[in-house]
């Protein structure tokens, strides 16, 4: 009945007259950006995909007082990133397993082997690095970098001001390179 190129406010609306399964749309389109955003924050994939799980149900449940014109992925990833924040406070563990699922769709078929090979190293020594991070750090990082977020949007979704996401940001990035330098990435 939905298609992938029904816009986000005509399935949300749907869902708001009483559609259930207008929902599912959305949740096939935002899961796999929601995942890398939580894997990165709690680098653990059973948390994270239990994160996206609770992030879609709040969602859903509080659809009523989301206003249509305003991007739902933004506001599902609020959900997500402060569930997070709150699982990472209660939990305080820093497990990771590797990024197998997300890599296989990330990579290009047609990049030569070598390359290919040179480009998952890199990632698991990054992913190395990132665990290494302390956790406000790891998550300032996850935001720019994954979800290309602005000062002002990561202001806005952590509740912090902004020149403090810059200064968080500068001291995460000066940590993270201190840490790829003496695992001698180049």
């Amino acid at each position: 009945m939905y298609n992938k190129v029904d816009s986000d406010d005509a399935l949300l609306e749907s869902v708001k007259k009483g559609d259930c399964d207008a929902f599912n749309p959305l949740i096939e389109r935002y899961k796999l950006p929601l995942y890398k955003v939580m894997y990165r924050m709690v680098l653990n994939r059973d948390d994270a995909e239990d994160l996206v799980e609770e992030a879609f149900i709040k969602a859903y449940r509080s659809i009523k007082s989301f206003e249509l014109g305003r991007p739902f992925y933004s506001w599902l990833r609020r959900i997500a990133v402060n569930n997070a924040i709150n699982f990472l406070k209660k939990e305080h563990r820093t497990r990771s397993e590797p990024l197998e699922a997300v890599e296989r769709t990330l990579s290009d078929k047609r990049h030569d082997p070598v390359a290919m090979t040179r480009q998952k190293m890199l990632k698991e020594k990054i992913t190395l690095a990132m665990e290494k991070l302390p956790e406000e750090s790891r998550i300032i990082i996850s935001l720019k970098v994954e979800e290309d977020l602005s000062y002002d949007e990561m202001s806005e979704l952590l509740n912090i001001p902004k020149g403090t996401v810059m200064s968080r940001l500068a001291r995460a990035r000066h940590k993270l390179k201190k840490i790829l330098e003496d695992m001698e990435v180049p």
